[in-house]
């Protein structure tokens, strides 16, 4: 594993997804959030709402979040090198000298590959595809430009959602969009959106940390999941249901045993 502190550090973080997986990736168990908790589903999104098999789904999947995390990644770099040093309380992620030629090719880098993939699906023709990352690269500039953590919780909300919706809206059809946006609302956002508030001391929720939390958050959110699928004749929300609940009861049993209050 590529430490921040390495010397191939600074060429690597130029590839795209490269930097987000040394600087906000770097252990097993983020690593292994990251898959459990987007990846997965979002493929699985994929796969069901749209007229493909498995690998196809997944072929698309890659696309879509390599295009998307092109755009982000740029966004981890300002947040990086600008935001985080304008206070004290900011994480240092970028353990290396930069100067200005480092920044032009990161930037280039990701903008070439953007419109690589654009091109080569047709995507780039999208306006539903063009109009999400309009809105990712306003919540972005939200993000960076706002210093208050707690007006920040918007642009948190916006770009939790749109990092899970946004490598999936281009391959599934227009009228299942709103089950895409729908599925991050309930299974990414709700979560993450949490997890920010108690990062920023905005929130006094002890039990959050305790394993049983997303398992019984998941049991309650699931009525709601299964009238979306009703009402929109689909049963992917009840699907991603059962599937969160799955992925949270395993986290409880791989948790080291902890004497808590019951929820």
């Amino acid at each position: 594993m590529i430490s921040s502190g390495s010397r191939l550090t600074k060429p690597l973080m130029l590839v795209p997804f490269l930097y987000s997986l040394i600087t906000r990736f770097n252990g097993a168990r983020d690593r292994a959030y990251l898959v459990a908790s987007s990846w997965i589903p979002a493929t699985w999104l994929i796969f069901r709402l749209s007229d493909v098999g498995l690998v196809a789904a997944i072929v698309k999947f890659a696309l879509g979040y390599l295009a998307f995390i092109a755009v982000y990644e740029i966004g981890y770099f300002i947040n990086d090198a600008w935001d985080a040093r304008k206070s004290a309380a900011g994480r240092r992620r970028i353990d290396f000298a930069w100067g200005p030629a480092f920044v032009i090719l990161f930037v280039a880098i990701r903008v070439a590959l953007w419109l690589a993939i654009g091109y080569a699906t047709g995507w780039i023709s999208d306006p539903v595809w063009l109009a999400c990352f309009a809105a990712l690269a306003a919540a972005i500039a939200q993000h960076n430009l706002i210093a208050s953590p707690a007006l920040r919780a918007a642009s948190f909300f916006q770009l939790s959602t749109l990092r899970f919706a946004v490598p999936v809206v281009a391959s599934v059809p227009r009228q299942a969009l709103l089950l895409v946006f729908a599925a991050a609302l309930l299974f990414y956002t709700y979560f993450r959106f949490l997890s920010y508030l108690d990062s920023k001391a905005l929130l006094d929720m002890p039990a959050r940390r305790r394993p049983q939390f997303g398992f019984v958050q998941g049991l309650m959110l699931a009525p709601l999941a299964i009238l979306i699928s009703f009402l929109s004749s689909s049963t992917i929300l009840a699907e991603l249901a059962l599937y969160f609940v799955m992925i949270f009861g395993l986290w409880i049993v791989l948790s080291p045993k902890q004497n808590a209050s019951d929820l």
